[in-house]
């Protein structure tokens, strides 16, 4: 089987010639050397033996906003970003780690109830265009090989590919304070979810019409490490599966990206409708074995993932296969792409991921 066949096969619950090893390389790639780097990550997988799923892929969805200015300044490690409208301004500032390879925020934009109004204008007059070019060009090259789960709403910015209630947690607004302001002033807050939720689902909509993908995948980072459990059914679980009662009028499938606490939501997960999940986290770094999935979810709810990082680092490469075969074990032939849990630490080494991708092609 070619990798595209062996991973749809896995993915639709079909017979494959042997399970799909399919590394998710976020943080791992950017420590390589330069010439690895250079030859490009489809090279690198297809020379360590990996199957290659491409996590989110380009939108086909542009966007427009009129009226809104975006700049961008950075020095000494900070970076700081303005959102002029004629509404008014949001600000927010990160810090840069070289040594974490990312950045991270340090001021949320939203840190006052009148700039809930601000954010409701931007995505009130944030207009949706139809763009394939950039999804074409990744399917002619790396995408190519493999299966390509797309980007299925618009990308004003990386850290908002998410439902619009995850947007507020992580990026706009931030736990603590999203938490007060949902008990203090709800009305605030809804009135910004709607416009937020509308610009998703028309884009979702725009993307379920178009050929160029049949999976979907958005960088949730689902985890009650960052909500309640109330919270995920009351927000996010509507959201998402709206999103796949649209794709399944054209046959297309919708993965969550799960990198975090699941036990709390599994059951909320599970009765949206979708494919399966993304990166599912097994302890240590999660709270959700893949036996607590199949026992919970059954055999035909999809998984990427299984492989705990902090285990791949600890065991020998002689190890690792015994570790394959107990995770393959927990999954009892349910849907799986057995990979790495979330990220992949560069202290995993090139030598460990061609052992598990040897040890996989020699099992039926």
């Amino acid at each position: 089987m070619t990798s595209k066949e062996r991973l749809i096969a896995a993915m639709s619950g079909d017979p494959y010639d042997h399970p799909p090893f399919a590394p998710f390389l976020a943080y791992f790639w950017e420590a390589q050397p330069e010439p690895v780097r250079s030859r490009g990550r489809r090279a690198f997988l297809r020379e360590i033996g990996a199957d290659m799923l491409w996590r989110g892929a380009p939108s086909a969805i542009d966007h427009q906003t009129p009226g809104l200015e975006v700049n961008v300044s950075r020095r000494n490690g900070w970076t700081k970003v303005v959102y002029e409208t004629p509404v008014g301004s949001l600000s927010e500032e990160y810090a840069e780690s070289v040594e974490g390879n990312t950045r991270y925020l340090t001021r949320h934009a939203v840190t006052d109830p009148d700039h809930y109004k601000i954010l409701a204008w931007i995505e009130e007059h944030t207009r949706l265009i139809v763009d394939p070019s950039r999804a074409r060009e990744h399917l002619a090259a790396d995408g190519s090989e493999g299966v390509s789960l797309g980007i299925p709403i618009h990308t004003r910015h990386p850290g908002l590919l998410k439902t619009a209630f995850q947007q507020l947690v992580e990026h706009w607004v931030g736990t603590e304070q999203l938490t007060y302001d949902l008990f203090d002033r709800p009305e605030i807050v809804d009135a910004v979810l709607k416009p937020m939720c509308e610009r998703n689902r028309e884009a979702v909509e725009l993307s379920s019409e178009l050929d160029e993908y049949d999976y979907f995948l958005t960088f949730e980072d689902s985890s009650t490490q960052n909500y309640s459990p109330e919270m995920y059914s009351t927000y996010i679980a509507p959201e998402i599966g709206d999103w796949q009662a649209i794709l399944s009028r054209t046959g297309k499938r919708y993965v969550q990206h799960a990198c975090g606490h699941l036990s709390g939501i599994l059951d909320a997960i599970s009765s949206q409708g979708i494919w399966g999940v993304e990166s599912l986290s097994p302890p240590q770094t999660g709270d959700v074995s893949l036996r607590e999935v199949r026992d919970r979810c059954g055999g035909s709810f999809g998984v990427v993932g299984g492989m705990e990082p902090v285990k791949m680092i600890d065991l020998t490469e002689e190890e690792l296969p015994a570790y394959v075969e107990s995770v393959l074990a927990e999954n009892g032939g349910g849907r799986l792409v057995l990979a790495n849990a979330d990220s992949l630490p560069p202290q995993i080494t090139v030598g460990k991921l061609r052992t598990i991708a040897d040890h996989v092609r020699r099992l039926q």
